[in-house]
């Protein structure tokens, strides 16, 4: 009687584990067409050090919605936003001096998904940082564009593993 009891016991839990795993598996974008973009939340204040940051990466995530072929929409079901934890366009100087990629640029973000009752559905941490081919004497602007652009393009690439 207790075997058996035990082994029902066994098999309720692992179809219980079995039902967890496929619902998480389950893309949060698929057969999404629209999403509204809410605005970027700033984590961190001191990682930010630039004051336009939270609107660039918004733009990438519009930018990149629209890369995965998803419209914006002012009320769609679907929700995304960012929440920014450091931007950075790095230091010409560390890159001249130290090299072997101290002070590049950097954008570490989590891409949030949400349901329209703002149930979260998915929570993707992106980190980029800026490309150790350019040159040390490049501007922080240089770093800071091709840390965006790398940003955006990763962006779309979490955004089509959730379509």
């Amino acid at each position: 009687m207790i075997c058996k009891i035990s082994k029902a016991a066994i098999g309720f839990g692992l179809m219980l584990i079995a039902s967890v795993v496929l619902a998480q598996t389950v893309p949060a974008l698929r057969g999404v067409k629209t999403v509204q973009v809410d605005p970027t939340v700033v984590s961190n204040p001191e990682k930010v050090k630039e004051e336009a940051a939270p609107n660039l990466v918004q733009d990438s995530l519009k930018n990149a919605l629209r890369g995965a072929n998803i419209e914006l929409g002012d009320s769609a079901p679907i929700r995304a936003h960012l929440i920014l934890d450091e931007f950075t366009s790095g230091s010409m100087a560390k890159r001249f001096m130290v090299g072997m990629g101290a002070g590049r640029s950097s954008v570490t973000c989590q891409l949030v998904i949400q349901d329209a009752a703002g149930k979260e559905l998915a929570n993707t941490k992106i980190h980029v940082r800026g490309n150790l081919a350019f040159s040390p004497y490049q501007g922080n602007n240089t770093q800071r564009r091709q840390a965006v652009s790398s940003f955006e393009q990763r962006l779309i690439e979490e955004i089509e593993k959730m379509k």
